[in-house]
């Protein structure tokens, strides 16, 4: 992951992609944040699990801006941040969506023996055994609802 956020950087600066290059600064400098606070100094080399986390983590944060901004009327803000998001996501791996998710969600509902919501917790925490993060929280949370009403 390091290798290619640092070789994606070089390659926007010399394009002169100036949006491209300040995202990939910025996800370059949490990425050297965390591998600094897990005690591996700024050229330790995080996992792939723990560097997902740290763009999942920009991911968030900039679709919270993104909400607020539309909350505040700042439609260009919002954009400048959903363009951002987009910019991230190409490093994330493939993402269980529709009806993979749905059909991860019933494979998970009937491993846990799940029958009530109250089961919602057993469900999600065998997702994210069987998947890791490779799907979003909170639409799985949904379906589960959904399925277990």
């Amino acid at each position: 992951m390091l290798d290619s956020l640092q070789s994606d950087l070089k390659a926007s600066m010399l394009a002169k992609d100036s949006a491209r290059t300040l995202v990939l600064r910025s996800a370059l400098t949490a990425y050297r944040n965390e591998a600094v606070a897990k005690g591996l100094g700024p050229q330790g080399v995080l996992s792939d699990a723990e560097a997902l986390t740290v763009l999942k983590r920009l991911i968030k944060s900039r679709e919270d801006s993104v909400e607020q901004f539309t909350k505040a009327g700042r439609s260009d803000k919002a954009e400048q941040e959903a363009a951002e998001i987009e910019i991230l996501k190409t490093y994330l791996p493939a993402m269980l969506e529709g009806e993979a998710l749905e059909s991860a969600v019933r494979a998970a509902i009937a491993e846990t023996g799940a029958q009530t919501k109250k089961d919602t917790g057993k469900v999600m925490k065998t997702l994210q055994v069987t998947h890791g993060g490779n799907y979003d929280g909170k639409t799985a949370n949904q379906i589960v609802q959904s399925i277990l009403s």
